[in-house]
């Protein structure tokens, strides 16, 4: 039975709110340091809603909800250096970007679409988050810190609601199938004012034995900093590897029984420990290499799929030992 998700729909009320406030002060670079009231009670009402959501993320990963002081005294749960210290072990949320993607932002330093709003949340005072610093000010003192209730601190802070938000949400999305994909992952992940940053894994290296090691490395694919990681469902990726150890044993079949190969390979000896690529493009070429190469079981792949998931750090796909043909 899914569990009632309480937080989505506040985090959405919220962000509405946010958006009218668009409408009424230009978010731009220059504006960033605009303050208000108004702005005072949204970032307090989003640090509530980070609290209670951090907290039941905390119970979730097994977290011990009845604390002790040094003293081993019982003390009072903290949200910031026990619940997101425990979600930043486990999920390294301080490293989780998002981008600005409302159509009613103005804002163009990089620096400033870009967000990391859970670093340092896990901290305290003065070392921790600065939409963090400001919410305890205002909280407790707003006619004197009401300038740090300002648009640069809601913003990381309705930021680290929703990250908070996704793995609360923590959904499996289908992307549906590779060759008639009726959809494709929405970065914005349910938001009007973010969009999420996405890890690809299925640029793969084939190989007789897979883990995630065989995930193709590719520029600016960062894990690091992604929530949702694009891969092949377990299903389509185990089909595949079956298919692609069938296909390589009639390949090395054919590499070996065939008369070109071993004339060749008797004449440069010295490329008998060179790949079956290599060997088949020096002696005859894409021509050969096509003869070869087997894609008889690949070719049938019809219903290959693609997922996101949240990025928890534990490992994208199982671990694949070598398929033999029964």
């Amino acid at each position: 039975m899914n569990k009632l998700n309480l937080f989505w729909p506040v985090y959405k009320n919220l962000e509405k709110e946010f958006l009218k406030l668009a409408d009424y002060i230009h978010f731009a670079d220059e504006q960033l340091n605009v303050y208000s009231m108004h702005i005072a009670d949204l970032i307090v009402r989003c640090a509530v809603e980070i609290e209670a959501i951090s907290k039941d993320l905390y119970c979730e990963l097994g977290g011990n909800i009845s604390p002790a002081d040094v003293d081993g005294k019982p003390r009072d749960l903290y949200f910031d250096t026990d619940c997101i210290e425990l979600l930043e072990q486990n999920w390294k949320l301080c490293k989780k970007q998002i981008v600005l993607s409302a159509t009613n932002f103005y804002f163009t330093n990089e620096a400033n679409k870009i967000l990391t709003p859970l670093h340092k949340a896990n901290k305290r005072g003065t070392s921790g988050s600065k939409w963090k610093q400001a919410y305890q000010a205002v909280k407790h003192d707003r006619r004197n810190s009401l300038k740090k209730a300002n648009i640069e601190n809601l913003l990381h802070a309705m930021g680290a609601l929703y990250i908070l938000n996704l793995y609360y949400k923590n959904e499996r999305i289908d992307n549906g199938r590779v060759y008639m994909s009726d959809h494709d992952f929405d970065s914005r992940a349910g938001s009007e004012v973010f969009s999420v940053f996405c890890f690809k894994a299925t640029g793969l290296s084939m190989s007789p034995q897979m883990d995630d090691s065989c995930i193709a490395q590719q520029p600016d694919n960062d894990l690091e900093k992604s929530i949702y990681i694009i891969k092949y469902d377990d299903k389509s990726f185990i089909e595949m590897h079956k298919n692609y150890c069938l296909d390589n044993q009639i390949t090395v079949q054919n590499f070996s029984n065939s008369p070109e190969i071993n004339a060749f390979l008797l004449e440069h000896p010295e490329y008998r420990e060179k790949s079956i690529n290599e060997i088949c493009m020096a002696a005859g070429g894409l021509n050969l290499l096509a003869r070869i190469m087997s894609f008889s079981y690949t070719k049938q792949e019809k219903d290959t799929r693609t997922e996101a998931i949240l990025n928890k750090h534990a490992g994208i796909y199982p671990v694949l030992f070598p398929v033999e043909n029964q």
